[in-house]
Parts: C-alpha cells; sequence; structure tokens
C-alpha cells in the first residue's frame, strides 16, 4: 500500500457511488453566517470634498492660540526704574540704534570689497559714527542734514587743535 492522497491522477478514475459527480452542484449556503450575526458600529461618513476655507480657519485658529500661549509665558515682568541694570539700559537704549548702523556698515564694507582687500578707502568705524550722529534722536533736526563725519562741528574743532 502505497500512499493516498487527495489528489486525482491524470489517468486514473475514481469509481466510487457514495461521492457525487460535482460537489459544487449540491453545495448551499447556511441559514446565517458568523459575520451577520455580529453588530459592527456605525460606519462614519466624511464628506468627500474637502472645505479648504474652514481648513484654513481652523488652521489659523490653532495658531493664534499657540502665539496667545507664547505670548502669556513670555510676558516680561517690568521692573521699577530704580531696579533696572546697565544692560537692561544697553539692549532698550543703545542696541536699537548701534545694530542697524552695524548692519549699514556692514553693507558698505560689502560694496566697497573692504572685507576681500587689505587696504581700502571705507573706513567703517567712520562710517558708525556718521550714522549714529545723524541718526541721534535727541536731535532730529541732524537727520535733514546729514552731515559727513569731516564736516561734523566736533571733528572739525578737533582737527583744528592738532
Amino acid at each position: 500500500m502505497g500512499k493516498e492522497t487527495d489528489r486525482k491522477g491524470k489517468g486514473k478514475e475514481r469509481t466510487g457511488g457514495s461521492e457525487p459527480a460535482d460537489p459544487l452542484a449540491t453545495f448551499t449556503l447556511p441559514d446565517s453566517l458568523p459575520c451577520s450575526e455580529i453588530d459592527f458600529p456605525a460606519l462614519i461618513t466624511k464628506k468627500p470634498k474637502a472645505n479648504w476655507k474652514e481648513v484654513l480657519q481652523e488652521s489659523e485658529q490653532n495658531f493664534k492660540e499657540i502665539e496667545e500661549y507664547v505670548q502669556s509665558k513670555n510676558e516680561p515682568v517690568l521692573k521699577s526704574p530704580f531696579m533696572k541694570t546697565e544692560c537692561d539700559y544697553i539692549r532698550d537704549e543703545v542696541f536699537i540704534f548701534l545694530l542697524p548702523a552695524l548692519e549699514e556698515a556692514l553693507n558698505k564694507a560689502k560694496i566697497w570689497e573692504a572685507l576681500a582687500r587689505q587696504k581700502c578707502f571705507f573706513n567703517g568705524i567712520d562710517w558708525i559714527v556718521q550714522v549714529l550722529w545723524n541718526n541721534n534722536p535727541r536731535y532730529p533736526e541732524r537727520a535733514c542734514t546729514r552731515l559727513h563725519l569731516f564736516n561734523m562741528p566736533w571733528v572739525r574743532e578737533y582737527l583744528a587743535k592738532k
């Protein structure tokens, strides 16, 4: 006796009276399937098209909430005048005028290629002095005249003494 298999051989035909010739002809569905007896949760349907106005409004609202939160955490504690330090004065009174003057001097140095050449006609210190003198908020009339460094009265006095 050899191994028995479920496969039908090519040349062999089974002759059994107990098995029908076509098993699919006798197949019938059961009255209930296990999946039909389960109560599935209701399917949530989404709108097929995105409403971009709503999406943008929602994202803007989220950004505003984030910004408000950050601002609430970063609100500076106001110091009384006698508690202010030198660092506060420099940051609030000096740097707001000095940093733009430094940026302007760097841009002018790029134009004159002062960073690439060892000797150049452009003098950065003189330019910063000139910008700070002309943009002094205590003397707004200087902004109209825009004097060159060597035309400023204190420089003329200094050069006359030498």
